[in-house]
Order: C-alpha cells, then sequence, then structure tokens
C-alpha cells in the first residue's frame, strides 16, 4: 500500500484522523504520506489548520456528485487518494491555466494509480479518473470544460436513443450511428478522447439507475414533508422542514 502513517513511509496507513465541520466538509487531523513506488519520493499530505475556517482548508474527500453517491461514494477505499489529490489541486490552484492543466494531467493520472494500490476496482478508478479530467477543465479552462461536458452528454443521448430505437425494432443502425457519433467525438478531442470513451458508455448505461436514485431520493422527501407538516401542530420541537436529501446542493464553506 503506497500511503503510510509516519514520514520516514515504514508504518502503512491504519488511520485516517478527520474531523467533520459540516454536511460535506471535513478537515485532516494529522498528516499521512504517500509514496508511489520503492524508488519514489514521499509525499506529505498536510494536516489542516483546526482553528482556521474551511475555506482553502478543508476537503470533502473525493468530489463526487450527490447525485452518484449511489454508485461511487465520497469515502472509502478512495479516501486516502481523495486527500492526496486534493492536495494536488491546491498546488494547482495558484498556477496559470496553462501549466495548471499540464500538471493535473500528472496527478489526475497518480490519483487513479492510488486508487488502484488502495484497492478500487480499474474500471471505478477509470471512472473516477474521467470524472476528474472533466474537473479539471472545468476549473481551469472553463469553456473548454463545459464543451466537454457536453460532448459526453452528446455521446450518452445518443447511446440512449439509439437503445431505445434498437429495442422498438430498428435493427442495429441507430447502436452504430451512435457508435459513430461517439468515435468522432473522440477524434474531436484528440488526447482527451479516454474521457470521452469511459464517460459516454458509463452514463448511457447507469442513466435509468441515477433517474431512478433522484427518483427515490424525491419521494423519500416528499413523505418526510408530508409527515413533518401533518404532525408539525403536535409536537413541541417539530425542527426545520425536510430538504431533498443527495439531490440539495450544500453550501460552500
Amino acid at each position: 500500500m503506497p500511503f503510510y502513517q509516519d514520514a520516514a513511509a515504514t508504518e502503512p496507513l491504519t488511520a485516517i484522523y478527520l474531523v467533520q465541520r459540516t454536511k460535506r466538509c471535513f478537515q485532516l487531523a494529522q498528516p499521512i504520506y504517500y509514496r508511489a513506488e520503492e524508488a519514489s519520493a514521499i509525499v506529505r499530505i498536510d494536516a489542516h489548520d483546526l482553528s482556521a475556517g474551511l475555506t482553502n482548508n478543508s476537503t470533502d474527500l473525493a468530489s463526487v456528485p450527490t447525485w452518484m453517491w449511489g454508485l461511487i461514494a465520497s469515502y472509502g477505499r478512495q479516501t486516502a487518494p481523495a486527500l492526496l489529490h486534493d492536495q494536488r489541486m491546491a498546488e494547482c490552484s495558484t498556477l496559470p491555466a496553462g501549466e495548471a492543466l499540464r500538471l493535473r494531467r500528472v496527478y489526475d493520472e497518480e490519483f487513479r494509480r492510488a486508487l488502484l494500490d488502495t484497492g478500487v476496482a480499474a474500471l471505478r478508478a477509470r471512472l473516477m479518473w474521467a470524472g476528474i479530467s472533466i474537473q479539471a477543465y472545468l476549473e481551469h479552462s472553463r469553456v473548454r470544460g463545459l464543451l466537454l461536458a457536453a460532448s459526453v452528454a452528446v455521446g450518452a443521448l445518443a447511446f440512449i436513443a439509439a437503445i431505445w430505437f434498437t429495442a422498438a425494432g430498428a435493427g442495429p443502425l441507430p447502436v452504430t450511428a451512435a457508435v459513430l457519433l461517439t468515435g468522432l467525438l473522440c477524434l474531436a478531442w484528440a488526447r482527451d478522447w479516454p474521457v470521452l470513451a469511459v464517460m459516454v458508455p458509463a452514463f448511457a448505461l447507469f442513466s435509468p439507475v441515477l433517474a431512478a436514485a433522484a427518483a427515490g431520493s424525491l419521494l423519500l422527501w416528499l413523505c418526510e414533508t408530508g409527515w413533518w407538516a401533518v404532525t408539525k401542530p403536535f409536537v413541541r420541537h417539530p425542527g426545520p422542514p425536510p430538504v431533498v436529501g443527495p439531490l440539495a446542493r450544500t453550501p460552500q464553506p
């Protein structure tokens, strides 16, 4: 395992000391250490300042959108790699966009390898890598990031439509067209083609699961709200009205 408890990288990581500050924000109370290979330099993942505010001094662990929590959690085997990647992102945040994007390619691949080393399955690690690759563009080159996200959405919608048409008896032509469209999108994005190749079929395949998760969260919120409204006049401390669980956006500190 490439993560360690001590600065000499001799004691394997057995505990990560986190302090929860808000719904999604944590602070690392003690540093941990990372070394990719035996001959590699040891990277210190610094603890946060527990006496200071949360801005640029906290982590949400793996930055998984809340509507995807049913598939990929924000913590688990990916916790240590996420803390490493958060520190790398902080390093990039002060650099010019071009330099930041160049380094992010290196650090995003480092994150993927660290995920594999901590026991995350190869496909899931690749999906998380593709997600942070889009995030890198959104953070350092907003327009390109939005175009990349839109390309993923177009390709995924094409596959979803092709599956429906094929099921309706249209034959293999719709799927062939969707594959060709995805291929053209990959060519258009040149060196970023693996992001499209991973994300397009993933979103097409898992869209029913994600939609069902969103519907389930909404249904639960409706039930909670109904119960809260009916019982409010009869309880002394009814509390605030319910919020829509994972569909709600947590305010940033």
